[in-house]
């Protein structure tokens, strides 16, 4: 196990400065926490090694993070390893730090910092990165008029109506920057006449462009949508009894039930009050259970009134 960790930190590490341009900005005032040149080295290892800190210090972050990744692949250390996730965690290179980190203690399991190590992965595991919503230009006849949108992520409001989109960074289409902790998330776009809704999954601390389209009109006073499409709901007065999620689809107005179903289970309904005048029942559920659990797992069900002014 260990010997195929060990290969995986070498590709990883040989490779890591072709990903280097994937990350932000780094965060000003972070310093170095290097380790010396191990004592037991090939030389052609501890040159590179020696190269490295050097440029370090000169502050040519790039050109260390080269060298180092150099005199890994030559001989596989802790301290180069280590040396390589610091480098990267000040590049603002936070997935990549990540595995380097966890490499490190996989390869110096008895390491003398190895809880001060662990305590860093969990701080940088929770390192806000950028998720940029935007949608095609007005071209496309799935562009989404982001500025009359709500715009959801996680069954969480983070936009409203009236907020104007601008232009994007880092080459980014026109839309609406969120800041949230790296992972997998739902972003739905809802306006008064369309839905859209994409998956989009970005690492700690990194930046990322979530393009949602939608069709030009989806009717209907409920929006629905899962954490997963394993959790959906039954379309009413569907002669197939079929069930979607991510979804839009009429009610009548007044307290209604949703029929809520997980794989092939059929599960405990969800009330809803549907408005009148033209504003949406919007529901999202979650769960974080296993997939294979024989039953209805348990959920999380979050509901909004999105007003639409007339």
């Amino acid at each position: 196990m260990i010997r195929m960790l060990l290969a995986l930190a070498l590709v990883a590490a040989v490779s890591g400065g072709a990903a280097a341009d994937q990350g932000g900005d780094p965060p000003a005032g972070e310093a170095a926490v290097r380790k010396g040149t191990p004592d037991k080295f090939a030389k052609a290892a501890g040159d590179a090694f020696r190269a490295a800190v050097a440029a370090d210090k000169e502050g040519d972050l790039r050109s260390a993070l080269g060298l180092y990744q150099k005199a890994f692949a030559i001989s596989p250390h802790p301290s180069t390893i280590y040396n390589i996730a610091d480098l990267q965690r000040r590049l603002n290179l936070l997935p990549l730090a990540l595995k380097s980190y966890e490499t490190y203690l996989v390869i110096a399991p008895t390491a003398a910092d190895k809880q001060q190590v662990e305590a860093l992965i969990a701080k940088l595991e929770k390192t806000p990165g950028m998720l940029w919503v935007s949608t095609p230009p007005a071209s496309d006849p799935q562009a989404i008029d982001l500025t009359s949108a709500y715009i959801l992520v996680d069954g969480e409001i983070k936009k409203q109506p009236g907020v104007e989109s601008h232009a994007g960074p880092y080459g980014y289409k026109e839309g609406f920057g969120i800041d949230l902790r790296g992972g997998e998330h739902v972003v739905d776009v809802v306006t008064a006449v369309s839905f859209g809704s994409s998956s989009c999954k970005f690492g700690p601390g990194e930046n990322h462009e979530c393009m949602v389209r939608a069709p030009p009109r989806t009717d209907g006073a409920v929006v629905f949508n899962a954490s997963n499409r394993s959790l959906e709901v039954r379309l009413p007065n569907d002669a197939n009894r079929r069930s979607r999620s991510e979804v839009r689809f009429d009610l009548p107005p007044g307290k209604q039930r949703l029929q809520l179903r997980d794989r092939s289970f059929e599960c405990p309904t969800i009330p809803v009050d549907v408005p009148k005048g033209g504003d949406l029942a919007y529901v999202f559920v979650a769960t974080t259970e296993y997939d294979r659990l024989e039953r209805c797992r348990s959920v999380t069900v979050t509901q909004h009134k999105l007003h639409f002014a007339p």
